[in-house]
């Protein structure tokens, strides 16, 4: 099973790790391999932070390096154009910033390592991937985060890849269960917000016409089938607040604006839907699959075949072992 076969067609890949060490950029490279094996030459790499270090700069972990082929674009911060050992054709200085000078569009002329940093902000985003566009690049590789996910939903209308390991906890059904609950959120279905939002928190019933809610605890008193819209963040807090509320299983949607926005704890988001709540998101994302590393940065590890076994019980979509 290849990634590529499972991200054939789309216009963008975000790289996104359950945590460090997770096997993301291993991940990436494989990727980046399959499509240079299959003649892909115009795909292009950038990030939403900093990758491809030889040693991670805040675990001190030795980090495997990206390997981008021939033919490839990547964008990059300008002081990290010495650190790439390919040799390059600069396409453009696009005049945005990282803390790290301006990202610069190159394209490899030959096989080499880079290290990327690109934009932080999901209009910048947005404008890298218009100026990947002017030169026929596709697909796009952004080495993303689950931490910024929500400029991913903004300036991506792709796919992603959520890698897991032995790195996330000692125990591996604590490993299984976290990466499932993430791969559930990424998965949640897209809807239309019924109507204008009225605040922080609005309930809709069967028209556009909707009201402020300003405890949730009373949430009981919502007629079935009726849909509350989240304007920015819905919180643990608010979700226990909810939890506390709602008893009736009337199926009572939470509506948010992406799966960054739902910030509750796996075993809160399990008990409201067991109570028969239903989640959806305004721009959701399609999970492509899920890649498993068995090693952890802290030496302990995993049985690889049952680590590999169990993730692909726990979730919808197809589960690669990172390391083979």
């Amino acid at each position: 099973m290849r990634l590529l076969d499972l991200t054939a067609g789309e216009p963008a890949v975000a790289m996104l790790g359950m945590c460090k060490n997770a096997g993301k950029t291993t991940a990436m490279n494989r990727l980046i391999r399959e499509l240079g094996e299959a003649g892909v030459e115009k795909a292009a790499l950038t990030s939403i932070g900093r990758d491809g270090e030889a040693r991670d700069l805040v675990t001190g972990t030795d980090k495997p390096p990206i390997y981008m082929r021939e033919g490839m674009l990547a964008a990059t911060a300008e002081q990290l154009l010495s650190l790439c050992d390919v040799s390059r054709e600069i396409l453009s200085a696009t005049g945005l910033y990282t803390s790290l000078g301006e990202v610069i569009v190159f394209r490899a002329r030959s096989d080499g390592f880079v290290q990327l940093a690109g934009p932080g902000i999901v209009d910048h985003m947005i404008r890298l991937r218009r100026e990947f566009d002017r030169f026929g690049a596709g697909p796009v590789l952004i080495d993303g985060a689950l931490s910024r996910l929500s400029l991913l939903a903004g300036a991506s209308d792709g796919a992603c890849v959520l890698s897991t390991g032995a790195s996330l906890d000692r125990d591996m059904g604590r490993v299984v269960a976290e990466t499932a609950y993430v791969a559930a959120l990424l998965g949640l279905p897209e809807m239309p917000a019924p109507g204008p939002s009225q605040g922080k928190l609005t309930l809709f019933g069967g028209g556009p016409e909707g009201r402020t809610v300003t405890d949730l605890s009373r949430i009981d008193r919502a007629e079935p089938e009726e849909t509350l819209l989240s304007e920015g963040a819905f919180t643990e807090t608010q979700g226990r607040t909810l939890l506390k509320g709602y008893t009736k299983k009337q199926g009572l949607t939470l509506l948010v604006r992406d799966p960054s926005c739902l910030m509750l704890k796996r075993e809160t988001y399990e008990a409201l839907t067991a109570r028969g709540m239903r989640f959806a998101v305004l721009k959701g994302t399609r999970l492509a699959a899920v890649t498993v590393n068995s090693v952890s940065a802290g030496g302990w590890r995993f049985d690889g075949e049952e680590f590999l076994e169990k993730m692909q019980a726990a979730v919808t979509v197809p589960v690669l072992d990172v390391r083979k």
